[in-house]
């Protein structure tokens, strides 16, 4: 796999993925993303440590939000399209922007539904 589609499957530029290859980087913080891209085990790509092959995948989403809104014990992670590694790699100023734009537009959605 070049390390563009390695890029591409992980969500990483190509620089990080040439930065762990030459070892200028070594905290893998992206190690889950970078281990299902490459369909192995992230303790064995971390480490080097244990079986090389991947956990088996899960159909369903395992990522539960654990403050979730009155009446609710967990619900299913709501982004699809972000998984919650990548949100959590956000810097704690990125992601007050993405709580504020979120907040924005569900204020919005909510004030152009049409009243009962």
């Amino acid at each position: 796999m070049s390390q563009a589609a390695l890029a591409r499957a992980c969500g990483l530029s190509q620089s990080a993925i040439a930065n762990y290859e030459n070892g200028s980087r070594k905290a893998a913080k992206d190690i889950f993303g970078l281990a299902e891209a490459l369909d192995v085990s992230p303790v064995w790509l971390a480490l080097g440590d244990g079986p090389i092959e991947a956990l088996p995948k899960v159909m369903s989403p395992v990522y539960r939000v654990t403050d979730a809104a009155p009446g609710h014990i967990l619900a299913p992670w709501p982004f699809p399209d972000t998984p919650p590694d990548v949100y959590w790699s956000l810097s704690d100023r990125e992601r007050a922007v993405v709580q504020t734009t979120l907040s924005s537009l569900i204020r919005s959605l909510k004030e152009k539904r049409p009243r009962p």
